[in-house]
């Protein structure tokens, strides 16, 4: 059997990686000098990734999300804000040592650079919810084979019954 802490670590360790798949998407953005409208788009692809996560956990806690227009649009503009600034320092640290210029379209690497870190934050957060479910399971079930007595209630043979937190034994009163 596999340590816990090592595989809750290793789903820790998945979740920073989604998380941190989008900003670098933005500096891969600056790197090959992209175009900012496809900053909007990988922003929407995180919003959209961001969205589908929130539902598929709240229906694992069996809760309903409600999603309103005026918290899309706070997500939205507190990620391009987000996204924008590290694609701006990513130029800007890059203009210092070659000439920039930034593309006027949308092209298929566009597509690529939103699919990859879409891609990578998605499977990221399934294994690491696979593994967070198993290893949860696992503890849950051994705690409550922990806290249950092998007899049952009433004792190791399982034959006395309970009376208001009493185990009377069947045979008899106790012996004093």
């Amino acid at each position: 059997m596999t340590q816990p802490r090592a595989t809750l670590q290793t789903a820790l360790t998945l979740r920073l990686a989604s998380l941190l798949a989008f900003p670098a998407g933005a500096a891969l953005m600056a790197i090959f000098q992209r175009s900012p409208l496809a900053l909007a788009l990988l922003t929407a692809a995180m919003l959209a990734v961001s969205l589908y996560e929130r539902r598929r956990m709240a229906s694992a806690a069996g809760a309903q999300t409600a999603i309103s227009g005026a918290s899309l649009l706070t997500g939205f503009g507190f990620r391009l804000g987000l996204l924008i600034g590290i694609f701006i320092l990513t130029v800007g640290v890059l203009a210092l040592f070659r000439d920039t210029s930034l593309a006027r379209q949308l092209a298929a690497i566009d597509l690529a650079l939103i699919a990859l870190p879409a891609g990578i934050a998605l499977i990221a957060n399934e294994i690491s919810a696979r593994i967070a479910v198993r290893e949860f399971s696992e503890v849950r079930s051994q705690l409550s084979a922990a806290f249950t007595r092998p007899g049952g209630p009433a004792g190791g043979d399982g034959d006395g019954d309970i009376i208001e937190g009493e185990i009377i034994d069947p045979e008899g009163p106790p012996r004093a």
